[in-house]
């Protein structure tokens, strides 16, 4: 069994070390974020076009969002300190009524329980140096939440501080008999990640040779990153409102992962700095029962599966999307959703008229509906997500990361593990490193599964990117045309844009009058 992560001594993030800032550049620094010194903080105050450049560059960059912000958006250093002075002298805010803002959500959102009144609030969040689970748990908030996260495609991630890379050292396993283990077994695979970045850019150069260096170096970074592991650290910044943000605090809360619960106690007590009002129901019986039903609800789960599903001999499952479901009205339904808005009839009357429809009548009104799109930014109608399709989608970690961004309404997935294998990629394989890669990949299985009969938890860190994965995601055609689109567009990853052009094809083939609205899917 893994031990308790409320005992003082299991902090998770007693690796963090704080990035050093002058006396000069914190008197900076604080009027706009709430700490200088934490992996996680809310910032305030900013312009909203400086916010949203300052979250995309800090994606961009190994630097942390508030380096960045001094070294790249404070023109003049003198200018801001005299600013600073001019707020405290002035007394800050004290000429609005907080007090009465205070009261109004203790009445309306903290006793009468009225959620919408918490939406209109503005939050920035910054999370620096949580693993690529950790992000996993911010981003599985699918509405209200508007996240960047640095990306493994474009940048290096062999980094090292005081000689040590950067990835997850849970207090949970560096304190069991396994530590050694761990650490060598994910040392053993960034090593030879950093050994490959100059020679799989050499084989790019030569097979592309017509190709600028920037391209060459991103095309490494993507082929590479197999060999990166789920406890690599990142950096997130995210815009999220209010009523989001409250209930992602209880979902981390209530994660089985020990990161999870400390970035969800992080983010309450720096909101609680900023806004101090939205975090009452938290604090209060409402958060430590709906904390209490989260994680009750995963066990529950977990005992299900025991208890239904032992014994059972899993199938080999095929690389890639399988359609399991569709509706056989989903067309009709869709059709019927077009009309209805324009006469004063039930759905009912409208569906029984178009059941009735004749095939090239009903090509005709799909395709009045869906018009002329001049691109796919402009997309088809709500009619659309009347026809839905469920999927199973076996990939690899690394891609699923990148659809997983896209919060599909209806995503499932489970514990990562070694279970399906791993998947180096053609180009390692074409280049001649593939069996190395592989060699090194299957020694991580091999620590991980050792690992994972004690901490099944924690040693999801050691899953690297090039292992395989099961991912199911219901979804409205809509949704299909809309991913399949921006996935298959040249320049994306190969891996994923072969599963969004696949999921499409097998989309078309369940609803083919729909399949007249995937105009700009890239069929490559």
């Amino acid at each position: 069994m893994e031990r308790s992560p409320h005992s003082p001594e299991f902090k998770f993030f007693n690796y963090y070390i704080p990035e050093k800032f002058t006396l000069e550049e914190e008197k900076i620094l604080e009027p706009f974020f709430s700490n200088v010194n934490r992996p996680v903080f809310v910032a305030t105050g900013l312009p909203e076009e400086l916010t949203g450049a300052l979250i995309a560059r800090h994606s961009q960059s190994e630097e942390s969002m508030r380096r960045i912000f001094l070294d790249e958006f404070v023109k003049d250093r003198k200018m801001a300190l005299l600013w600073r002075e001019l707020q405290n002298s002035l007394g800050g805010r004290e000429f609005l009524d907080l007090g009465r803002a205070n009261r109004f959500f203790k009445k309306h959102f903290v006793g009468f329980g009225h959620d919408s009144i918490a939406a209109p609030i503005p939050l920035v969040i910054g999370l620096e140096r949580i693993s690529q689970l950790g992000a996993k748990g911010i981003e599985d908030t699918r509405i209200g939440l508007s996240p960047i996260e640095r990306s493994t495609r474009y940048g290096f991630f062999g980094e090292k501080i005081d000689g040590k890379y950067l990835y997850a050292r849970s207090p949970v396993i560096m304190s069991s008999p396994y530590a050694e283990l761990y650490e060598k077994s994910i040392d053993g695979a960034l090593d030879l990640y950093a050994e490959l970045q100059e020679p799989v850019r050499e084989a790019y150069r030569k097979k592309f040779p017509h190709l600028k260096e920037d391209k060459i170096k991103r095309m490494t970074f993507d082929t590479t990153r197999v060999l990166l592991v789920a406890g690599n650290l990142t950096n997130l910044g995210a815009m999220i409102n209010g009523q989001a943000v409250e209930y992602m605090i209880f979902k981390l809360k209530a994660s089985e992962l020990v990161e999870h619960q400390e970035i969800g106690q992080m983010l309450e007590e720096e909101i609680a700095k900023v806004t101090p009002a939205l975090v009452q129901r938290i604090r209060g019986d409402f958060g430590q029962r709906a904390i209490e039903y989260l994680a009750n609800r995963q066990k529950e789960q977990e005992a299900l599966a025991e208890k239904y599903l032992t014994g059972i001999e899993p199938k080999k499952i095929k690389k890639g999307p399988i359609l399991t479901d569709w509706d056989p009205q989903g067309e009709n339904k869709v059709i019927a959703k077009i009309l209805w808005q324009g006469r004063n009839l039930s759905d009912h009357q409208v569906l029984k008229v178009v059941s009735q429809l004749s095939l090239e009548d009903k090509v005709r009104i799909i395709d009045r509906y869906l018009g002329q799109r001049p691109d796919r930014r402009s997309k088809p109608g709500r009619a659309l997500e009347e026809a839905i399709l469920s999927f199973q989608i076996i990939l690899r970690f690394a891609e699923w990361r990148d659809l997983q961004r896209n919060r599909i309404l209806t995503p499932f997935w489970r514990r990562l593990d070694y279970s399906l294998g791993v998947d180096v990629g053609r180009d390692l394989q074409e280049f001649g490193f593939g069996e190395v890669v592989e060699e090194r990949l299957n020694q991580l299985a091999e620590a991980h599964a050792i690992i994972s009969k004690d901490y099944p938890v924690e040693a999801q860190y050691m899953v690297a990117f090039g292992t395989l994965m099961p991912y199911l995601i219901t979804l409205n055609f809509r949704e299909l045309v809309y991913i399949a689109e921006l996935r298959t567009e040249l320049g994306n990853h190969p891996g994923y844009a072969k599963i969004a052009r696949e999921m499409a094809e097998q989309g078309k083939d369940a609803y083919p009058l729909l399949g007249r609205a995937l105009k700009f899917v890239h069929w490559r």
